[in-house]
């Protein structure tokens, strides 16, 4: 019975251990997978500005262009709102 009893106590510890070391591994790989998340964010925050801008620079020169372009989206924006709201 001490043998089992041995046995199980080991059998205990090597599970602890390698639980443990689990944990350890998700925390690393969370912890890459939440900086690659933060670094690619930053960037396309940086992308959208930049074509966000280069937008307000063509409308200010073509600003013909932009108010079309503004109507039909709106248009196209106001018929599927219409749409969802009738099924």
């Amino acid at each position: 019975m001490e043998k089992t009893m041995a046995d199980l106590k080991a059998k205990e510890k090597e599970i602890k251990e390698a639980l443990q070391k689990e944990r350890e591994q998700l925390k690393e790989t969370y912890n890459d997978i939440l900086s690659r998340l933060k670094t690619e964010g930053e960037k396309l925050q940086g992308d959208i500005q930049k074509e966000y801008k280069n937008a307000r620079k063509y409308v200010e020169k073509n600003p013909e262009t932009g108010l079309g372009v503004a109507l039909a989206g709106g248009l196209l924006i106001g018929f599927a709102i219409a749409k969802l709201l009738r099924k």
